[in-house]
């Protein structure tokens, strides 16, 4: 799957020196949440894949979830009778080398950007604890097989992402605080590359701003940090600290999108055109450079360029001898593959027989584009 290139967390730099803790840690226990209808987190971790591998008329696989040296998980998929797609999952939720009737899962693919969905949901079981006080802990997935008609000779996978969070409350100055543990990697272990959240209520925790377990984080203009946390998500030890800044000062330091935002704007947007192969007809005529901006309906940096960059008149005035056409992604696969595209937005800069002079992934600034064409 051809991901877009947002971050999904917010990692800020760090501050210069570590200041005075205004507060002893204070201890918190978590529980493993399960979302209930309507919740869900602001942002959506890309998920994990598992490799496939043709077995009969079926497709095996086998992942890894929990501490290291917990047993894989093994996973099957097949087709019904008469089925065209995948539409039965088979896995091994209690790792016991079998698949007994509550772990097989049915579904009714469904067909999305010309490509054929197979998805399903299950809770799964972590291992927790150690020696008597070992246990497990319920870790809701959702799975997904997506079949594109137009590359049946694709690596088949299988993926998935948790459903669900560790999260807990403590009081500070009085009041109240929520905070909850989010896995980024998909590993069922949390390390210091997943993510947290905080909020003076569950609402406000659910629609924070999630960092890196090894940054601090902010609420009511009060910074925290985590001193600790356990590794099965069960409980951490939280302390506020004076950074040396303010959260408008670090708001105001990595607001990357500013600069763009107060560029001037040119009197006409960018002219795109749609038609891949005319763009470079016309080029080889012309003897011109081609921009090519490979972009999906679904990808959330691409609507900011459009909104942000392409409508600048520095960049307008840059790209002024160059032919300007988008691709999408998902409607030319073709290109996206002879272009190695793996991330939306891609921008290519072609010379007159196609050859790539430049290239650039994910949100590019007013200044990066202007020095893009400049290439």
């Amino acid at each position: 799957m051809l991901l877009f290139a947002l971050l999904a967390t917010v990692s800020p730099q760090a501050p210069p020196t570590a200041t005075a803790t205004t507060e002893q840690p204070v201890r918190v226990a978590l529980t493993a949440k399960v979302p209930t209808q309507g919740e869900s987190l602001r942002w959506s971790p890309k998920g994990a894949a598992v490799p496939l591998k043709a077995a009969g008329d079926k497709l095996v696989g086998e992942f890894a979830l929990g501490p290291k040296g917990t047993p894989e998980i093994r996973v099957e998929l097949h087709r019904s009778a008469g089925a065209a797609h995948f539409d039965s999952l088979a896995i091994d939720c209690d790792r016991d080398g079998r698949f007994g009737e509550a772990e097989r899962f049915t579904c009714k693919p469904t067909e999305r950007r010309k490509k054929w969905w197979s998805s399903f949901t299950t809770t799964l079981q972590v291992p927790v604890g150690e020696g008597a006080s070992t246990g497990s802990s319920p870790y809701p997935v959702a799975l997904w097989f997506v079949a594109d008609p137009r590359e049946p000779d694709a690596q088949p996978k299988l993926r998935w992402a948790r459903q669900g969070w560790h999260e807990g409350t403590f009081t500070f100055a009085g009041k109240p605080v929520f905070v909850l543990l989010t896995e980024s990697r998909m590993d069922g272990v949390f390390t210091a590359g997943d993510s947290w959240q905080i909020g003076s209520d569950r609402k406000a925790m659910l629609r924070s701003d999630a960092r890196d377990l090894s940054s601090h984080n902010w609420l009511d203009g009060q910074a925290f940090r985590l001193a600790s946390f356990s590794q099965d998500g069960r409980e951490l030890q939280i302390e506020s600290f004076d950074p040396g800044f303010t959260e408008a000062e670090e708001r105001e330091r990595n607001d990357r999108t500013k600069a763009d935002r107060m560029a001037k704007r040119a009197k006409q947007p960018l002219k795109f055109g749609h038609d891949f192969a005319a763009a470079m007809a016309k080029a080889a005529l012309t003897k011109q450079r081609v921009f090519v901006d490979f972009e999906t309906t679904w990808c959330g940096p691409c609507k900011q360029m459009d909104l942000l960059i392409y409508t600048a008149a520095d960049v307008v005035a840059a790209a002024k001898n160059t032919i300007a056409v988008k691709v999408d992604g998902d409607d030319h696969r073709d290109l996206t593959k002879k272009y190695e595209v793996k991330a939306f937005p891609t921008m290519l800069l072609l010379g007159p027989d196609g050859a790539v002079l430049h290239r650039a992934v994910g949100y590019q600034s007013v200044a990066e584009m202007v020095a893009f064409f400049a290439k």
